[in-house]
C-alpha cells in the first residue's frame, strides 16, 4: 500500500503544495464504509503511483483542523490536489467512482499539457 498518513496541519499544507498530484483519503476508523473502501483505495494507489500520483490518508477524528480546512463533510471523502488547489473530489465512493475521479483528473491534465 503506497500511501502514508498525514500527521498534522503543517504536513497537510506541505504535501498539497509540493507540486505533485496528490489524492487524499479522508477516513474514520469507526466507519464501515471507510473500512470497506480501504482495499479499493490501496488498489487504486498501486495503479496511479506509477504515473506520479502520491497517496495519503487523513483520519478525520485526529486532524479536525485539516478536515475543516479541506471542508470534509462525509467519510469517506477523496480529494485530488495539485499545486495547493483542490482539483477534484468524491464522497462515499465505490471503485467505479474512484476510477472516474482519477480518470477525469488525468483527462484534464492531458488537455492542459
Amino acid at each position: 500500500m503506497p500511501f502514508n498518513p498525514i500527521d498534522d496541519a503543517q504536513d497537510f499544507t506541505r504535501i498539497i503544495n509540493s507540486g505533485k498530484t496528490v489524492l487524499i483519503d479522508f477516513h474514520a476508523d469507526w466507519s464501515g464504509l471507510c473500512r470497506s473502501t480501504s482495499q479499493q483505495f490501496s488498489e487504486l494507489s498501486d495503479t496511479f503511483v506509477r504515473i506520479g500520483v502520491d497517496f495519503y490518508r487523513v483520519n478525520v477524528d485526529e486532524l479536525e483542523d485539516v478536515v475543516m480546512e479541506a471542508d470534509v463533510r462525509v467519510v469517506p471523502t477523496y480529494m485530488v490536489f495539485k499545486d495547493g488547489k483542490k482539483v477534484g473530489h468524491a464522497t462515499g465512493v465505490d471503485r467505479l467512482s474512484l476510477h472516474k475521479l482519477m480518470g477525469s483528473y488525468m483527462t484534464r491534465c492531458e488537455v492542459v499539457a
